[in-house]
């Protein structure tokens, strides 16, 4: 019986042992099938809205399916799309436009090609004429699109021991990263798109995506708003290329803090304020009329945006809607009426604003105004008197260094550049010599050497005057008093705070440019911060001559056509006559009561 037990439990173990192996056999069969089900099924990346589920329509004017603009036309054919490398992420981008945008909007795109947005004409060629690099800053000759010639790439050129040779590496390392040719630093409020996308795609200062689109992942930032094309460009947008101390930042009353570590933000709850366009502001006084919640493409229009076709030289070359245009002037008694955003009313005229079409009381030039009685003032742009204040940076000492050893400047790594600032801390906190690289903005590569900034002081309050291409006295800033230094490989510091001399040889590479500060009031200043003025008159600060206030004093606009005041001016501002002492007075008077 023993024996007979064993064998059934034996002959029982073998039967279980059987079913489990039939089941495991069963179950990797049924295995095996669903996964060869699964990897025979491939994924059909052209099938966007199968993930992009909630994405917003790019707008009412595009009624297209995806395909027609992220997916290039030889591969729309096909019946899938096996990966997402073939998904054009941004169809307007320059390298793309010809091929998405350029059959509907060929006018448009040849405009943008030829305007200073895209070939960055002014920055370009008065940068190298004040550092010798080409005879004249305008007309124009180099640019990054347009018919101009292409900026040089001076990479793996001969040895550069010169201004001249070094201005195309400065150019493309330090001051081109706001162009539509490339992305933003993508850092609080530096994300941005190119192309068409770098205005009409609206991004939030912190890149977070915030529309529907259940494919995005919320936890990374570089994302627009919503995926929709906009022409109703609020001024966040703009500023997103239109900061640090340029028009733009004035607008909306932000003067950036110098570079230095002591100049940081006071902490709030033991904590810095976190910086926004690459560095921390004062604020000061906003422009009326973005106080009055005015856009800037209220003002500034598609025409001048986009460009009208022309190639331009410098900003204020381009034509633009005027003070008088909205609010009358010397020789204009009333707004221009074809401008669509104007109304007349019983009691005057509205200015209905891009802005959800708010309306504002459009105020009239004064004849009666003690500045407006004056018909020499009809030759002063506008924002000579009423600007609050401008922007005034003296002495940009630059120095590129290929070699970091000692780095005595390591409270400067905050360059306004959140790309750069990262860059220096790393090599400036390394223990061992560095050969620094930074990014080419044109092309994309890394290279050897890093471009550092400083300012010898910055200021607000002093508004020189000089005369602009149509004749009208303006106010000046200087763009720049350029002190370069260069430090090469081996450590031999081949340029030691040197002053650039002209391309056409007529003096040292500094300039005082005419521009319009975008700091409006709605009065004027008074009487004397221009007539009995030094800084106003172009003299600077004080009369005796150091090597800071000397910097106050304006050196010759690099533009052909523009001019400081001369001596004939200077003395009517500083000796005003008898009849202006006697208006002023009264001005005085009329104040009082």
């Amino acid at each position: 019986m023993f024996e007979v037990r064993i064998c059934n439990h034996s002959r029982a173990l073998m039967v279980t042992a059987t079913r489990l192996l039939t089941v495991m056999w069963v179950l990797l069969c049924i295995f095996l099938m669903l996964t060869h089900a699964l990897a025979s099924e491939k994924i059909n990346y052209a099938d966007c809205l199968g993930c992009h589920r909630g994405i917003e329509s790019i707008s009412p004017s595009h009624p297209f399916a995806c395909a027609a603009c992220h997916i290039w036309p030889k591969d729309r054919q096909s019946d899938a799309l096996t990966s997402h490398q073939g998904i054009v992420r941004n169809p307007s981008a320059p390298e793309h436009v010809e091929v998405f945008c350029v059959q509907c909007h060929e006018n448009e795109v040849r405009q943008v090609r030829n305007s200073l947005h895209s070939t960055m004409a002014g920055v370009i060629n008065q940068t190298r004429y004040l550092w010798g690099a080409q005879g004249t800053a305008a007309p124009a000759v180099y640019g990054l699109s347009g018919h101009l010639k292409p900026l040089p790439d001076p990479h793996g050129s001969v040895y550069q021991e010169t201004p001249a040779m070094l201005v195309d590496d400065f150019l493309r390392r330090r001051c081109l990263r706001c162009h539509i040719h490339s992305k933003g630093p993508e850092a609080p409020g530096l994300y941005r798109g190119t192309g068409c996308a770098s205005c009409h795609m609206v991004y939030n200062n912190d890149g977070q995506y915030g529309g529907m689109d259940q494919a995005i992942d919320r936890s990374k930032k570089g994302y627009p708003v919503r995926h929709t094309f906009t022409r109703l460009i609020p001024n966040a947008q703009c500023l997103h290329c239109h900061n640090q101390n340029h028009v733009g930042a004035d607008y909306e009353g932000l003067f950036q803090h110098d570079y230095s570590d002591g100049y940081r933000s006071p902490m709030v709850n033991g904590k810095l304020r976190p910086m926004v366009y690459g560095l921390d502001h004062h604020h000061l006084a906003k422009d009326i009329h973005a106080e009055k919640g005015l856009w800037c493409v209220d003002c500034h229009t598609r025409k001048d945006v986009m460009g009208d076709g022309r190639i331009y030289s410098y900003e204020i070359e381009v034509p633009k809607r005027s003070c008088m245009d909205c609010h009358g002037g010397f020789d204009q008694k009333t707004p221009d009426m074809t401008n669509k955003a104007i109304r007349k009313v019983s009691d005057g005229y509205l200015f209905i604003s891009k802005n959800d079409g708010k309306n504002h009381g459009l105020r009239q030039f004064s004849a009666d105004s003690i500045g407006h009685r004056v018909q020499a003032h009809a030759k002063v742009r506008c924002s000579a008197c009423h600007a609050q204040w401008s922007f005034q940076d003296y002495g940009l000492s630059v120095i590129r260094e290929d070699l970091i050893n000692d780095y005595k400047w390591d409270h400067l790594t905050a360059q306004g550049d959140p790309y750069l600032q990262e860059k220096l801390k790393a090599y400036v906190e390394s223990p061992e010599t560095a050969y620094p690289f930074s990014i080419d903005r044109l092309s994309g590569e890394e290279r050897p050497g890093i471009w550092s900034v400083g300012w010898r002081f910055r200021r607000w309050e002093q508004m020189p005057l000089g005369m602009d291409h149509t004749g009208r006295y303006a106010i000046l800033r200087p763009l720049y008093q350029y002190f370069i230094s260069y430090v090469d490989r081996a450590g031999n510091v081949v340029l030691d705070s040197v002053v650039p001399s002209r391309g056409d040889g007529t003096g040292k590479g500094w300039a005082f440019m005419p521009y319009v500060p975008h700091t409006t009031a709605p009065f004027g200043r008074a009487c004397d911060a221009c007539h009995q003025n030094r800084v106003t008159a172009g003299l600077g600060i004080q009369e005796e001559v150091t090597m800071d206030n000397g910097l106050t004093i304006p050196s010759p606009p690099a533009v052909k056509g523009m001019r400081l005041l001369n001596p004939r001016e200077q003395q009517r501002l500083l000796k005003p006559t008898k009849e202006w002492h006697k208006e002023r007075l009264k001005a005085s008077k009329t104040h009082h009561e």
